[in-house]
C-alpha cells in the first residue's frame, strides 16, 4: 500500500488532496521558501470541514537553513504544542547545529512533545544537509521518531534514489521512509521502483493567478509561472492512480 502525502499550503489544498485520494498531508505556509509554521486557524478550518486524512504540521519560524536560536526554538516548541491541541496528527520539524549536526537536545524534546500528544513525530529535509546521515537515522531510531522526510540527500528524489533505496532496506522496518523534492506524475513510478518506498511527498501543484499581484509600478511576482501555488487536483489525481497500478 502506497501513501501520498500532499504538501499543502491552504484549507482548499487540504480538502484536495483529501478528495483526490492522498493519504496525509503536511500543512504549511509559505510554500515558496520551502514552508513555514501554519496558522490553527488553517488546521482548524480544514478539520471543521470534514478532513479526517492525518495532518501533519510543519514547525518552522523563518526560512534559510534550520540553525535556530533559543528564541526561535522557543517559539517552535509553543508553536508545535497549539497545533497539536487544535488536532494536528504530528509534527514536521528539523533542528541542526552550525556545523550542520542534528540538535540533538532540542530534536528529543520535540519528539517527546510529540509523543505526549500520542501524534506523529516527523524529521524533515533538514536530514538532508546534516552530517553522519547514517548516525543521524541510527539515532532518530532510538529516540522513536515516526518518520524521517528525504530526498535521500539528493537535490531530487531522482538525485537521491540509490541512497533512498539504501534507507529503505535497511532502516524501513524502524522508521518510515518518506520520499520527496522533485515527484511528479512523470517520475512517480520509476521512483517507487529504484528506490522501494513506499510513501511519496510532493505539492503537486499548479499556478493561480491574481490580477492584483501587479499595478502600474508595482510586482509582487516571484515566479514567471504564475502568482502563487495550489495542490492541482488533476496532477494529484494522476499520481495516486499511477501508484494504484504499481
Amino acid at each position: 500500500m502506497f501513501i501520498v502525502e500532499v504538501c499543502a499550503n491552504s484549507v482548499r489544498d487540504c480538502l484536495i488532496s483529501q478528495t483526490e485520494g492522498a493519504g496525509r498531508i503536511e500543512l504549511v505556509g509559505a510554500t515558496n521558501i520551502g514552508g513555514l509554521t501554519p496558522t490553527t486557524t488553517t488546521l482548524d478550518m480544514a478539520l471543521e470541514r470534514g478532513v479526517t486524512i492525518p495532518i501533519i504540521c510543519m514547525v518552522r519560524p523563518r526560512g534559510g537553513g534550520f540553525c535556530y536560536t533559543e528564541l526561535e526554538k522557543e517559539q517552535m516548541f509553543r508553536e508545535a504544542r497549539e497545533l497539536l491541541k487544535h488536532g494536528a496528527s504530528g509534527i514536521a520539524f528539523g533542528f541542526l547545529t552550525e556545523d550542520r549536526r542534528i540538535d540533538w537536545r532540542a530534536t528529543e524534546k520535540m519528539i517527546e512533545l510529540c509523543d505526549s500528544f500520542g501524534a506523529e513525530s516527523v524529521f524533515h529535509r533538514a536530514y538532508d544537509v546534516a552530517k553522519n546521515p547514517e548516525h543521524n537515522i541510527q539515532r532518530l531510531v532510538g529516540l522513536g521518531c515516526t518518520r524521517i522526510l528525504t530526498s535521500g540527500l539528493g537535490e531530487t528524489v531522482e538525485q537521491g534514489a540509490s541512497m533512498l533505496r539504501y534507507l529503505q532496506e535497511k532502516y524501513g522496518r524502524h522508521i518510515e521512509i518518506l520520499a520527496g523534492a522533485g515527484v511528479n506524475s512523470n517520475n512517480i513510478k520509476s521512483i517507487v521502483e529504484q528506490t522501494g518506498v513506499t510513501q511519496i511527498h510532493g505539492t503537486f501543484k499548479t499556478w493561480g493567478i491574481d490580477p492584483t499581484t501587479t499595478g502600474e509600478r508595482v510586482s509582487y511576482i516571484y515566479s514567471n509561472e504564475g502568482h502563487y501555488e495550489e495542490t492541482s487536483p488533476e496532477v494529484l489525481n494522476r499520481v495516486v492512480e499511477l501508484l494504484q497500478e504499481q
